[in-house]
């Protein structure tokens, strides 16, 4: 036999099996490399978004992306936020502060002015050998308020490439190319776009974050991505294709009828923030819009959600494409609530449970997925809940409690009651401002129950709110002063006054 017929006889199949063992282990070596590798985080932060979602059980509202999510990961039905307005609600967040540890209420005042040294979530992780970046709304940025530098490695300007965007006018009507259009110079409160959705801000944002997942995905280092969209703020501005979803002849329009025995205080009567939208402000002295408008409003509003929607898709898509899934924890959650015409009354800002409630799902590829929670939770859990998930030391200062036991087993519960607040009355002078009136709210997953106080005399009580919401999340009745309920009040206000001292 010639030398090279033995080589082929003896040694090739030696070299195959070589081959074939040698790959699996390859494979094996890659694996725990990335098993041991930190998990990433996605942080999705969504503008005005109340759980109006299919998932949530809105299953008019077409949501495809944000319940495929939900049901890989796990959905908390009753989470709160900590004072129902973009600014105290994102950097209670952001720094696990309640609003009264900030002493920040208001949208302009920057936190680091008066709590300087607060380590935040972005900047813990930063801290933490992670690349933190940032592209949309996370922090508010704006009425004088501004992004944090010191959370992020990176903030990626999206707003440079839809400025350079040609203009598209059509006579008094200008900016259609925009998420801004405006009609004599005021922006629209509702518009069908036929922009190309890259065209409008969240389109945009989705566009960069997508770009940013394929980048970090070759990093050594762990990522902390956030990504905040705004479609659903107002103006409810969408491709003409979202708008389509709905036919407006399926919208019915909420009861203008208020609670009964409400704290006269309790609500702002007509939004100042819809007010300044093109073509609302006449309807202000009345206090009520025609139906016509309204439904517009709404079936604006939905079309936004799925605009939202299919951005959060993309974002999900990028995940599964670039391999990362299954080392990315994913936190989608909504800043507040929102009101719909409901008690004939538009946007937040108030402690009713429309507007304190919020979205809040997390995927975590290492937990069992699927799952609902009733339990009652608050918005400020997401720090230490993901200091839990990656191993991180959570920092001394935190005020939230970790979700991860809810996490593993549903039924949990860490706490017995979410706190909100909403200041009401005069504007004292200084910075940061704060008002005469503090209203303190808690709820139990049934009950709400509110407190209305002077703020600088707590111990003078102005008026007290409970509500039932075993058949509805609308506040319709104020039952504090009913015989009936007195053990519920002194319950609930037992277990606010303990929240309270937690507090200082």
């Amino acid at each position: 036999m010639k030398r090279n017929h033995i080589i082929d006889f003896f040694i090739r199949p030696l070299l195959v099996l070589a081959c074939v063992y040698a790959t699996p282990c390859a494979n094996a070596q890659q694996n725990r490399n990335t098993s041991h590798k930190k998990k990433n985080i996605l942080f999705i932060a969504i503008d005005d978004l109340r759980p109006e979602l299919a998932c949530y059980g809105m299953t008019q509202v077409k949501t495809p992306h944000i319940d495929k999510l939900a049901q890989q990961g796990n959905l908390f039905e009753n989470a709160y936020c900590q004072q129902a307005v973009c600014a105290p609600s994102r950097n209670s967040v952001l720094t696990g502060l309640r609003p009264d540890a900030m002493q920040i209420y208001d949208l302009g005042t920057f936190f680091r002015t008066t709590v300087p040294d607060v380590v935040t979530l972005p900047q813990l992780f930063k801290e933490n050998d992670y690349i933190s970046e940032n592209v949309g709304k996370i922090y508010h940025v704006g009425h004088g308020n501004k992004n944090d530098q010191q959370s992020w490695t990176t903030v990626w300007n999206y707003r440079g490439e839809l400025d350079a965007l040609p203009k598209i006018n059509h006579g008094d009507t200008t900016g259609l190319e925009s998420s801004l259009p405006k009609l004599n110079g005021k922006v629209l409160p509702y518009y069908r776009s036929h922009a190309a959705e890259e065209n409008l801000s969240d389109g945009r944002v989705a566009a960069i974050a997508v770009e940013r997942i394929e980048a970090l995905k070759d990093q050594d280092q762990p990522f902390f991505l956030g990504v905040g969209f705004t479609a659903t703020h107002l103006p409810f501005v969408a491709p003409s294709s979202y708008w389509d979803l709905y036919d407006p002849l399926d919208i019915a329009i909420p009861s203008q009828q208020e609670p009964s025995g409400m704290y006269n205080q309790a609500f702002i009567k007509w939004s100042g923030e819809l007010a300044t939208y093109h073509g609302i402000a006449p309807f202000k002295e009345k206090g009520t819009l025609p139906d016509s408008i309204a439904r517009n409003l709404i079936q604006g509003y939905h079309a936004s959600v799925s605009f939202v929607d299919a951005q959060v898709g993309k974002l999900l898509d990028a995940l599964e494409k670039n391999g990362l899934r299954e080392n990315t924890i994913v936190v989608l959650w909504g800043d507040h609530g929102y009101k719909l015409g409901e008690y004939g009354m538009w946007c937040k800002h108030s402690n009713a449970e429309l507007d304190t409630r919020a979205p809040l799902i997390i995927r975590n590829p290492d937990q069992t997925n699927g799952n609902r929670s009733f339990s009652v939770v608050e918005l400020l859990d997401i720090y230490p809940t993901l200091c839990e998930l990656t191993g991180i030391q959570a920092p001394d200062h935190l005020q939230g409690k970790s979700l991860v036991p809810i996490l593993n087993n549903p039924g949990v519960r860490v706490k017995e009651v979410a706190m909100s607040q909403w200041p009401k009355g005069k504007t004292y002078p200084g910075t940061p401002p704060s008002r005469e009136i503090m209203g303190y709210s808690i709820t139990d997953g049934r009950y709400r129950f509110t407190r209305w106080q002077y703020y600088k005399n707590p111990n003078h009580i102005i008026a007290k709110e409970l509500y039932d919401h075993t058949e509805s999340r609308l506040d319709t009745k104020n039952l504090a002063k009913s015989k009936k309920y007195e053990a519920e009040v002194r319950r609930l206000e037992s277990l606010l006054n303990g929240l309270l001292e937690e507090r200082q």
